[in-house]
């Protein structure tokens, strides 16, 4: 290669951490507000559900964004058309370009089962506040780097491109929030709180529409906008029966496994794939799995304080061993990286059973068990 690049993340450790401090305090703020305003926009299970797959998504990203940055690196290596210098002035113009680029991937996630089953997720909430915005996959970022490759062959950098990301992710974030009013001229031109609430919508006139990253401008020329002008219903238009980790992760591509089933033909089974959630074949409508309730009927569960203490503590403690595990990820052996994202995931999967009022004793102790196992391992 002309450029050697490391799959191994330098991290900046100062800045990690004041991002987590930020999105924590604007969360926490989101809160206070909320609850002296008398707002109930988060319930426990939905709340928790939405940090879980946050996490889901940021400890897949650990290892995950150093083998992206190589994949952009190469192309930009070897296939970039010009040589664009990584100036200001650039990077504005690579936001502008990642920004058009975000509104058809975004869509495509709409349009497209396969990519949907990717991002539904992110829409399951019936409750609508900045802890939605962690409401993510990791399976998204197979479909993103499929759209972002065209930008390092144009020649923008590996790192100017994952800038552009952040830069984008960071503007999303703050969209997440009922209690940001609409912004008079802003509404003309950026996306704002008020047009994001319209894509979280299952309202009818709502759905598919205001796919934006930062500019409202593609919505408005490619016929997808549609402004705040009744209330929304967040979530998607048919529940699912469960808040459970692994079942929000992986409910719809059960379902369109199920579907494929019933379609007898190859080109049948590729249709429930590349056609949209709305696709209904010739031969009538499929028969999906006994997942989803119809809206507004999920019955909430109620936990007692030790079992919310517990959830809570968990989830905390997973934080913050995520937050260790990135900043000194260069520093921990291999076999410490397996075991601290068992530890991890094993984690989320308890929260989840937990939210479902499921037995997770015995996964406990066998998590704790061998994490134990290991530090008594080192100091031998």
């Amino acid at each position: 290669m002309k450029g050697e690049v490391s799959l191994m993340p330098q991290n900046d450790k100062a800045s990690l951490f004041i991002a987590i401090a930020v999105v924590m305090f604007v969360l926490g703020t989101e809160y206070l507000i909320a609850r002296r305003k008398g707002k109930t926009i988060f319930r426990f299970e939905n709340t928790i559900a939405n940090i879980s797959m946050g996490i889901f998504d940021r400890i897949a990203g650990v290892f995950m964004v150093p083998i992206i940055y190589f994949y952009f690196h190469y192309l930009h290596e070897y296939f970039a058309i010009f040589e664009i210098p990584e100036t200001v002035g650039w990077f504005v113009f690579a936001v502008f370009v990642s920004d058009f680029t975000w509104y058809f991937y975004h869509k495509s996630g709409h349009k497209i089962n396969l990519f949907w089953g990717a991002h539904i997720i992110h829409h399951q909430s019936e409750d609508y506040n900045y802890s939605v915005a962690f409401n993510l996959t990791p399976f998204q970022v197979f479909v993103r780097v499929m759209f972002w490759s065209l930008m390092p062959i144009i020649g923008f950098s590996a790192k100017m491109v994952l800038g552009t990301h952040l830069v984008i992710g960071l503007y999303q974030f703050l969209l997440h929030t009922p209690l940001i009013p609409k912004l008079g001229i802003i509404e003309e031109f950026m996306v704002t709180p008020s047009h994001h609430r319209v894509h979280h919508g299952s309202n009818e006139r709502y759905l598919d529409k205001n796919y934006g990253g930062v500019l409202i401008i593609w919505d408005r020329l490619f016929g997808t906008f549609q402004r705040e002008d009744e209330e929304v219903s967040y979530g998607i238009t048919r529940d699912i029966n469960s808040r459970g980790f692994l079942t929000g992760v992986f409910h719809y591509y059960g379902n369109l496994f199920h579907l494929m089933k019933q379609m007898p033909t190859l080109g049948g089974k590729l249709n429930v794939l590349l056609k949209g959630p709305d696709w209904i074949p010739a031969s009538g409508e499929l028969e999906h799995l006994p997942l989803y309730v119809d809206k507004g009927t999920y019955e909430y569960k109620v936990y007692t304080k030790g079992q919310k203490t517990y959830i809570i503590g968990s989830l905390v403690l997973t934080i913050v061993v995520l937050g260790f595990m990135s900043a000194f990820i260069t520093y921990i052996p291999t076999a410490g990286m397996e075991i601290i994202t068992m530890f991890i995931l094993t984690t989320l999967i308890t929260i989840g059973r937990m939210m479902e009022k499921q037995p997770v004793v015995t996964l406990e102790l066998v998590k704790y068990g061998v994490v134990l196992a290991y530090v008594g391992y080192l100091f031998i």
